[in-house]
């Protein structure tokens, strides 16, 4: 009799373990852990393989529609049967919760999710986590920052500033040409009396990577109609500034392919008074600053500035600021906001945005434009 139960209990077991298997194969993996777990014997080290590989199955799934939670509980249960390619498919969905916060910016849950992938032993994130730890700091040292985002009621100065691209390698790969590219920003500058222009100023150590082999410099700006507007540049001058030995002011003037006309685009005016000068001249007077600063936006692609903040000499090579910007901004203009009554009001180019002390985004050093205005002069008088 004994023997007769033991055979009715082992065949239905079997059968479940068969449907377990059929289940398995046609997708539908939740009956088929009802029938495992309806087999499972204790120690029963086969059935608990076979439970492990169809959470993970399950796992799969749900991370493939983006339902990571729902897909952390079922590799989690596949872990705790022993399922080693489970572990390696959780770090991995890790992984790609924290690329999806990284994209949307949400820097402290990337963190999170980085270092659990890295815990269940993907060492391929350390690289990413080392990224979002100095995102947090920079965000931590942001708590006084002034910078706006320009839009059309920002001061029209703001306008007269485009995005810098300076193709820099030109590779190979899989029989495709690709161009590197770096980028920065620059200005549009001119005299109050010309209305065409055709110059635009950045920083020198914008082009210290430039190859001609891999293409042109090119020149995007908006328009007055908020259109987008792209020209060709060519190098004037080069103050081919050394970032490392900083001997030199770092500023380059470059020329358009063609002019913007007045009426397209206001250009920031440029005069031969230094900003000492003009701090001297008119009783109401601040600076500000503008660029693409790569840590607002998309890498960069939205335009900010600082409205109101301090400039002062520090040498012969620079002026100092605490205006607040961040990489992607060199290039960009400092200006001068003057008054004598506060009644009529004008804005005046007095430097280029050059380089930044250590990671502070509020010390700014800046190539005052007196320094080079008598070329500046000369190519506005040649090309404008």
């Amino acid at each position: 009799m004994r023997l007769v139960l033991f055979c009715l209990l082992y065949c239905l077991l079997y059968a479940n373990t068969q449907q377990g298997d059929i289940e398995f194969q046609n997708g539908n993996y939740i009956k088929a852990i009802e029938y495992y777990k309806q087999s499972t014997i204790e120690d029963d080290k086969y059935l608990y393989i076979k439970l492990a590989q169809t959470y993970t199955r399950l796992g799969d799934n749900f991370s493939r529609i983006y339902n990571f939670e729902e897909a952390k509980k079922y590799y989690q249960e596949a872990i705790k049967l022993g399922g080693r390619l489970a572990k390696s498919k959780l770090s991995k969905l890790y992984e790609k919760e924290a690329d999806l916060y990284y994209k949307g910016k949400k820097y402290k849950l990337a963190l999170h999710s980085y270092t659990e992938s890295k815990n269940l032993g993907n060492k391929s994130v350390e690289k990413k986590i080392k990224t979002v730890q100095k995102l947090l700091e920079h965000e931590e040292s942001l708590i006084n920052d002034t910078r706006q985002i320009v839009t059309s009621s920002s001061p029209s100065w703001t306008h007269a500033i485009g995005r810098l691209i300076v193709p820099t390698k030109l590779t190979i790969e899989k029989n495709r040409t690709q161009t590197k590219i770096k980028k920065c920003s620059a200005s549009l500058v001119n005299f109050d009396n010309i209305s065409n222009s055709r110059v635009i100023i950045t920083a020198s150590h914008c082009l210290s990577q430039f190859d001609k082999n891999a293409g042109s410099i090119r020149f995007i700006i908006k328009t007055k109609e908020n259109q987008i507007m792209q020209k060709y540049a060519t190098i004037y001058k080069d103050s081919k500034f050394d970032p490392k030995l900083k001997q030199r002011s770092d500023y380059a003037i470059l020329i358009l392919s063609s002019t913007i006309s007045k009426s397209e685009v206001e250009p920031i005016i440029i005069d031969k008074r230094s900003f000492k000068k003009l701090q001297e001249e008119y009783k109401y007077h601040f600076a500000s600053l503008a660029g693409f600063s790569s840590d607002i936006g998309d890498y960069g692609s939205i335009l900010t500035y600082d409205p109101k903040c301090k400039i002062d000499y520090y040498n012969n090579l620079y002026g100092k600021s605490n205006c607040s910007g961040f990489k992607g901004a060199s290039g960009g203009p400092v200006v001068m906001t003057v008054s004598k009554e506060k009644k009529n009001i004008a804005f005046f180019f007095v430097g280029v945005v050059s380089h930044f002390q250590g990671d502070k985004y509020d010390a700014i050093y800046f190539a005052p434009h007196h320094i080079f205005y008598n070329t500046v002069k000369k190519a506005i008088e040649q090309y404008n």
